[in-house]
């Protein structure tokens, strides 16, 4: 078996819940047709070098996959056909240039249940966020509280100097 991968370029008017169909359909018509998946990497949304389609931008989506390769034109045929895809390129890879340790498919489409572990850590870093802005804001207040004590205390200072000459 051989290693292929496959760039193709979706419809950017999809949505995650759509665009997550569309690349499970094309993954079963691989597996319908004998292949294998071995990466899939959703690029996401990315502005097109020229308009496809009347179409400025598109979701870059990379397909790595196993095959004898005896299919691939039924299997690029059916990427031809599909309305949602508007570009897709096909080549042969070497093994060693299959991807690993990617993310599951709904992490990368921003799909995640909060209960997953990735989306916990991403609450974490948002909470330590927000606790560094919440530190900004009151250092901030306190240096405004400084800026109007100088200010009372020049005011004092001239009410003082303006009440002195008076009296002289």
């Amino acid at each position: 078996m051989l290693y292929y991968e496959s760039m193709y370029i979706v419809h950017p008017a999809l949505e995650a819940g759509r665009l997550k169909d569309l690349i499970l359909s094309i993954e079963k018509s691989l597996h319908s047709l004998g292949g294998e998946t071995c990466a899939l990497n959703v690029w996401g949304k990315k502005k097109l070098a020229y308009p496809i389609n009347k179409e400025k931008y598109g979701m870059y989506v990379l397909f790595q996959f196993k095959n004898d390769g005896v299919k691939n034109k039924e299997f690029n045929l059916g990427l031809e056909h599909n309305s949602n895809v508007l570009a897709y390129l096909t080549t042969k890879i070497e093994d060693d240039t299959i991807l690993s340790d990617l993310p599951s498919l709904d992490s990368q489409l921003g799909l995640l249940n909060p209960n997953t572990k990735e989306s916990k850590d991403t609450d974490n870093e948002i909470k330590t966020t927000k606790e560094v802005v919440e530190e900004k804001i009151s250092e901030t207040k306190e240096n405004s509280e400084e800026k109007v004590s100088e200010e009372e205390i020049k005011k004092t200072e001239t009410e003082i100097v303006s009440d002195t000459k008076e009296e002289k």
